[in-house]
């Protein structure tokens, strides 16, 4: 009897260890569990590679180059970093959750090369920044409502 009864017990609890794995959206709904799945990162200014996509004040061509433009914001430190073209750079930051951003202390290496002009402008963006804003992947660095500096995001 006390064979039959933990026999019992045991398949039991391997069927309903077996069933965990099978259980389906409340509904049947798998197009709502795919939209999840599917939908777009929720993009942060921390800990997102952002590659410079243009300057909307004043339109300049961005070439490619070997590497890629671009800024990284990193919150354990508050720094930061990134490539202008052919020069590196790093500083500091303070940025708000209402959007306020702050970016001082830059400073970076001295090479010339033919991206200068890309180089002084992503300069003053960062230099004349006092908020962002970040939509879909998109970053945007401004003053006021004034559109600086607009980014793409990546994984870093």
């Amino acid at each position: 009897m006390k064979q039959l009864v933990f026999t019992t017990l045991a398949a039991a609890a391997l069927l309903a260890w077996g069933c965990q794995g099978t259980s389906k959206p409340a509904g049947g709904d798998t197009a709502a569990v795919a939209a999840q799945t599917s939908a777009e990162p929720a993009w942060t200014l921390e800990g997102t590679k952002w590659k410079l996509k243009e300057f909307p004040s004043s339109p300049m061509e961005i070439p490619p180059g070997d590497r890629e433009i671009y800024m990284q914001f990193t919150d354990s430190a508050s720094q930061v970093s990134g490539f202008l073209g052919c020069n590196g750079f790093g500083g500091k930051y303070l940025a708000t959750p209402g959007g306020d951003l702050q970016i001082t202390n830059v400073i970076s290496t001295q090479m010339a090369c033919e991206r200068l002009n890309i180089e002084n402008a992503f300069g003053k963006a960062m230099e004349a920044t006092n908020k962002y804003t970040i939509e879909k992947d998109l970053l945007r660095l401004q003053k006021g409502d004034s559109i600086l500096a607009t980014f793409t995001a990546a994984q870093p």
